[in-house]
């Protein structure tokens, strides 16, 4: 009889560690809060700049420039946040692209072409400064903001001085607080 109940206390015991075990494979910690993005724009082509292959944004809202070939006297000058023709934030940035972070290798892309150069700009901490560090200020992702929002990179030609825009215009962006999450896998 008493083997019986030890049996049976081990049993619930392993039973207990093992509901546990599972439980956590289906939370998970978020350290912080942030944002991430999702551009859908299509490519971009400038036929003043055959070398530039995309300006984007990264799932993390880093921007991303490639380049198929180095070129130099170009700069970052700044970018606008906009809900339909209204800015909401700007972030002054004024750097040489050629500076920036390199991000990653070299690639061949879809039109046989290689990419040489590869640079970002990290821009969480601006995308918590402009859209609220509690998504408290356009509650982004929620459904509540009236209109769509836009993104408009300005890039600094040095030798003509001039600046183009590169508008984003196709994207979505999403809230993540900071906390324990629970995942659940959909069958």
């Amino acid at each position: 009889m008493r083997i019986n109940i030890n049996s049976i206390g081990v049993v619930i015991i392993f039973s207990i560690i093992f509901l546990l075990l599972l439980i956590l494979q289906f939370l998970h910690r978020v350290t912080e809060n942030h944002y991430t993005i999702s551009d859908q724009t299509q490519e971009i082509i400038l036929e003043d700049y055959p070398e530039l292959k995309e300006v984007s944004f990264m799932y993390s809202t880093d921007l991303l420039i490639e380049f198929y070939k180095k070129r130099d006297n170009l700069e970052l000058e700044k970018i606008n946040f906009r809900i339909n023709d209204e800015v909401i934030g700007t972030i002054e940035i004024n750097r040489n692209i050629n500076d920036l972070e390199n991000f990653g290798q070299t690639y061949t892309a879809n039109n046989g072409k290689k990419v040489v150069i590869r640079k970002s700009y990290p821009l969480q901490k601006e995308f918590l400064r402009i859209l609220g560090k509690r998504n408290e200020k356009y509650k982004v992702g929620t459904g509540t903001i009236e209109g769509r929002f836009y993104i408009d990179i300005y890039i600094k030609d040095l030798k003509t001085d001039k600046s183009f825009i590169i508008k984003r215009d196709n994207i979505s962006i999403y809230y993540e607080s900071a906390g324990i999450k629970l995942y659940l896998p959909s069958i």
